[in-house]
C-alpha cells in the first residue's frame, strides 16, 4: 500500500507519463522561461504565457556545502544554481561526493523522497546527481 506522499514545492512538479517533471513558465511576451511557474512573468510582468516542461539536465553554476543539520536535511548538504537549456537557473539539492563536485558539471534531474516525517508521510521533491553517460534534452 502507497504510503502517505506530499511535494515540497506544489508547483515546482507535476506528474507527466508517470514520472515526476520540472515545470517552468515560458513567456509569450518576451520569451524567456523562469521557474517555478508563475501568474506573471519576472522578466517582464506579463501574464501571457503557458507552462512548458524544463530539460532534465543541466550544468553546475556554483554550489555550497552545508557540513552541519538544517531542519530534516542531515549533513553534508549539497545546494546550488543549476543552468538549464531553457536559460532558466534552478536552486536545488545535488546529491554526489564532494570531491566530484565543481562549476560546470553536468547534472540530471531526479524526483524522489526528500525527508520522511515524523508521521510517516514521504515528501517529495527534486534534486540534481552527476550526469554517469552522457545527459542530454527532455527526457
Amino acid at each position: 500500500m502507497p504510503k502517505n506522499q506530499i511535494i515540497f514545492h506544489s508547483d515546482a512538479l507535476e506528474k507527466k507519463n508517470d514520472k515526476w517533471v520540472q515545470m517552468g513558465f515560458k513567456c509569450d511576451a518576451c520569451g524567456k522561461t523562469s521557474y517555478p511557474v508563475v501568474e506573471l512573468c519576472p522578466f517582464c510582468s506579463s501574464g501571457k504565457g503557458k507552462k512548458k516542461q524544463l530539460s532534465k539536465t543541466g550544468t553546475v553554476f556554483s554550489y555550497t556545502i552545508t557540513r552541519v543539520p538544517v531542519g530534516p536535511y542531515k549533513p553534508p548538504i549539497i545546494a546550488g544554481y543549476i543552468d538549464l537549456p531553457e536559460g532558466t537557473r534552478v536552486f536545488g539539492q545535488i546529491h554526489a561526493d564532494i570531491e566530484d563536485l565543481k562549476n560546470g558539471l553536468q547534472v540530471e534531474m531526479k524526483t524522489g523522497v526528500i525527508w520522511t516525517e515524523k508521521d510517516g508521510t514521504e515528501v517529495l521533491g527534486y534534486y540534481y546527481v552527476p550526469c554517469k553517460n552522457g545527459c542530454g534534452g527532455i527526457k
